[in-house]
């Protein structure tokens, strides 16, 4: 193996016979910065000036974008309307907001937050800290300690965490009118937290030990930012800089006390298995995204379904069975198979949470512009319905037992269907309340509408389970952006265009628009035909 100036081995062996082995193995740090040495000086050995420009070309057009989207945002920072702190803006004659004047700030804030939650599971399943296929082919093979070869992976995620959650915290603080001052003591403390998390993630890596401390210090930091927001809003110009500076000194005494004394020692104790495992998840996730196949994508990404502690009775399926004729009998046994794997999936209850939680933080400041509400209702609706989806995708990965039973498979598409409805009528229920509180809709609208979206949602949720894969074969097509594949489209918004068309009139209903039968009579036609639309999605004719 020639190094990068000569011939020779990687280093030069300590002690031992000139000429002879070297009594002592390389290091592996060595090796993986000869490999590098080599790839770049091939990369740029084959790398034309034509390339190199167009990359170059294409950077600047991305930046010159990115800054037309966010200048008006950002000319005038210190302009943004600002809420004041509860009770002090509330005149006499005015009705108390029921979300008690919540600062938009900290709402998006802790949205980011639980954001990063939801993130945490799929970040331990692809490493954190990993191999590239061909790194773990070559290296893994090699004597030595892993720690020089794991060290410069861990020191860039750190970074590229870091760096990621700095530009966050720069554009949340100062989108909300922060000023460019405080906009800078919020990026340093979004990038520390970034730093912190990661180094969390890394210790679990390390360990082998579960990420749920990880989630509930996000959780906690998430309600520690709605709490703020009850009594004061986000804080801006120079008084924005002293609690944030604080706070992002003791993250950063967090993360750095934790990567000296129990991330870098570790280091050089990962299993191989464990390492391998995770490029064989890595590599997989990548094809999925790759081949926009975003169900095997997830799957990937999700933790194994826990095993059964012990035997179900199958108490459900068991009495229904005696009392329904013959043709019916497979609706509760499908359904009780649904109920079991929910049951042994935990994360989706919090799944649910987190949806909930969004759709109730999107109503929560009145001040928001309606389109913005309308979107981020979508968006937490997408959440949960994506949650109640498991068992209809399950299904579409092993269709044997859907198809072993001796009925229509219509009904048993009908009785997956009857799960996701138990889930999402309460959850309707529960994220269109503020619009009741608020005085803007009465019960007698409010019922109808929540059971009309909970089965337009479950039925979007049968579609984006059992959708069909698209066809990959025919020719590429053109498009402005340059060539894409017939298929593309479908795979990327087929599963949450019913759950857009499903849930629109709600959302409209939850963004500010004036009630009327006229809406129920909308969100009946579109739940009837998101219903219709997923018990047909996928069936061969």
């Amino acid at each position: 193996m020639a190094g990068p100036t000569g011939s020779g081995p990687v280093a030069r062996p300590t002690g031992g016979v000139p000429g002879g082995p070297a009594p002592h193995p390389p290091d592996l740090a060595q090796v993986r910065r000869w490999t590098r040495y080599r790839v770049s000086s091939s990369r740029r050995a084959r790398t034309s000036w034509p390339a190199l420009v167009s990359r170059i070309y294409s950077g600047l057009l991305y930046l010159a974008v990115l800054v037309t989207l966010l200048l008006p945002h950002l000319a005038s920072p210190t302009s943004s309307v600002r809420r004041d702190p509860v009770g002090a803006g509330a005149g006499a004659g005015e009705a108390a907001s029921p979300w008690l004047g919540l600062d938009p700030g900290w709402v998006a804030a802790a949205l980011l937050l639980v954001l990063l939650g939801l993130a945490v599971t799929p970040l331990s399943r692809v490493g954190p800290m990993f191999l590239r296929p061909w790194e773990a082919v070559w290296w893994l093979r090699l004597p030595g300690r892993r720690d020089g070869l794991l060290l410069p992976v861990a020191r860039a995620e750190m970074a590229g965490a870091a760096g990621l959650a700095a530009v966050c915290g720069l554009v949340l603080a100062l989108l909300v009118g922060s000023g460019w001052l405080a906009g800078l003591a919020w990026a340093v403390l979004a990038a520390t937290t970034g730093w912190a998390l990661m180094t969390g993630l890394l210790l679990a890596q390390c360990r082998a030990a579960p990420v749920w401390p990880v989630r509930a210090v996000l959780a906690a930091a998430a309600a520690g930012a709605l709490a703020t927001g009850l009594f004061r809003p986000l804080p801006a110009g120079a008084a924005g800089v002293v609690g944030p500076g604080y706070l992002a000194a003791a993250a950063a005494g967090v993360a750095w006390s934790t990567w000296r004394m129990w991330v870098r020692p570790r280091l050089g104790d990962l299993r191989d298995a464990d390492l391998l495992a995770v490029v064989a998840r890595s590599l997989g996730a990548q094809v999925s995204l790759l081949s926009l196949d975003t169900r095997a994508l997830g799957r990937i990404l999700s933790p194994p379904v826990a095993s059964p502690r012990r035997s179900s009775r199958l108490a459900l399926a068991a009495w229904w069975s005696r009392r329904l004729p013959a043709g019916l009998r497979p609706v509760p046994c499908t359904v009780q198979a649904d109920l079991l794997l929910l049951g042994r999936q935990p994360r989706r209850g919090l799944q649910l949470l987190a949806g909930l939680g969004g759709a109730l933080l999107a109503q929560a400041d009145s001040g928001t512009d309606p389109l913005v509400r309308v979107v981020a209702f979508l968006c937490a609706a997408w959440v949960a319905t994506h949650a109640v989806a498991e068992p209809a995708r399950w299904a579409w990965f092993d269709g044997v037992p859907d198809a072993s039973w001796p009925t229509s498979p219509i009904l048993v598409r009908a009785a997956h269907l009857l799960v996701p409805v138990a889930a999402m009528v309460p959850w309707s229920a529960a994220a269109l309340v503020p619009v009741v509180v608020a005085g803007s809709v009465g019960w007698a609208m409010w019922l109808p509408v929540v059971v009309l979206a909970g089965a337009g949602w479950a039925g979007a949720a049968l579609r984006s389970g059992l959708r069909p894969m698209p066809d990959w074969t025919a020719g590429l097509i053109t498009s402005p952006i340059g060539s894409l594949p017939p298929g593309a489209v479908q795979a990327v918004v087929a599963g949450g265009d019913a759950v857009v068309l499903a849930g629109l009139p709600t959302a409209l209903l939850a963004g500010g628009w004036q009630p009327s039968y006229l809406l129920v009579a909308a969100q009946a036609g579109a739940s009837a035909l998101v219903v219709w639309w997923g018990l047909v999605t996928g069936l061969r004719r």
